[in-house]
């Protein structure tokens, strides 16, 4: 018997292979290694990393537009030294016959990628100081007053983008028409060809405004959501879009926002003091409680704006 257990467990051993030692991820080590080094780079936060067969981004927002360039070129550097590209590369061949696919990606911070952001191609024989120099045009672009970009792209020495007027840029009198010049200024100031880049504005605004905290304001016992039936065969085929503005607990004021033309003006509607009028009188009846008075339906106009007294 024993010479039988002696020879059972001779074979059981001889059987039995040692367990592959473990070997790291080199996508893994490197792009955890790389995110290290980028959380310390100046005038930069939210780094973070992406993939989605075949295709890698790298994102990041700049908290410092005056350090746009020089944050952005760091990053690069730290990339392209970090073994990510190589890593990547490797893994997209053994896996996919398309070539690995790398972006760049600048963010707003705090979005998480989930806002306006900058796309750029980064190829492995990417000319970082075009990308770092178109970087930092975009994020000048971003501090124009009143104005909040777009996702934009950019590509052989071209953006393509559209921005947004706020509702804040067009109470302070912003147009598109204004802000189109400043934008191809500082594309040439950058030394980019205005003409060849394409620009598109709009105009944006929230469906209700609440001054006092500067929050949303829920409005019981009303139907905002019908009002627009009655503005817009007023306003005309130019009715861009309606929002309300709530000064206080029972007073309403209603902003209609007209569409754009190609080149971004305003284009004018049919309200008239009339008209206006006879709207304000069927909201008030049809889309308003007792306890709320409608007051003024206010125009955005290509020079200002156009008050009329809703129960004039």
């Amino acid at each position: 018997m024993a010479a039988l257990a002696l020879a059972g467990a001779i074979a059981l051993s001889a059987c039995t292979s040692p367990e592959p030692e473990w070997t790291p991820n080199p996508v893994e080590t490197s792009s955890s290694a790389l995110r290290e080094q980028l959380l310390k780079v100046d005038g930069l936060s939210d780094p973070s990393q992406s993939r989605g067969y075949p295709d890698y981004t790298l994102e990041f927002a700049i908290d410092d537009p005056d350090r746009a360039e020089e944050a952005t070129l760091e990053a690069l550097d730290l990339f392209y030294a970090s073994g990510v590209p190589e890593a990547i590369t490797q893994d997209v061949a053994d896996t996919y016959d398309a070539p690995a696919r790398f972006q760049l990606s600048i963010i707003e911070a705090g979005s998480k990628g989930g806002g306006p952001h900058l796309d750029l191609p980064m190829p492995l024989d990417a000319d970082k100081q075009a990308l770092a120099d178109a970087v930092a045009t975009w994020s000048r672009m971003g501090q124009i007053e009143g104005v909040e970009l777009q996702t934009s792209s950019f590509d052989a020495g071209a953006f393509e983008m559209t921005y947004a007027v706020d509702f804040e840029g067009l109470l302070a009198g912003v147009r598109p028409t204004s802000v189109t010049p400043q934008l191809h200024q500082i594309l040439a100031d950058s030394g980019y060809d205005p003409a060849a880049s394409t620009i598109r504005g709009i105009i944006t605004a929230p469906e209700a405004v609440n001054t006092v905290g500067g929050k949303e304001k829920y409005v019981q016992g009303t139907r905002f959501a019908r009002i627009f039936l009655t503005l817009k065969p007023a306003a005309g085929p130019n009715y861009g879009s309606v929002l309300y503005f709530i000064p206080d607990d029972t007073i309403v004021d209603i902003y209609v926002l007209p569409q754009l033309a190609p080149d971004g003006t305003l284009l004018p509607l049919d309200l008239t003091a009339e008209t206006a009028r006879t709207a304000g009188q069927t909201i008030q009846t049809d889309n308003l409680n007792d306890a709320w008075k409608l007051r003024d339906i206010i125009v955005f106009t290509q020079d200002g704006m156009q008050t009329f007294p809703a129960g004039a």
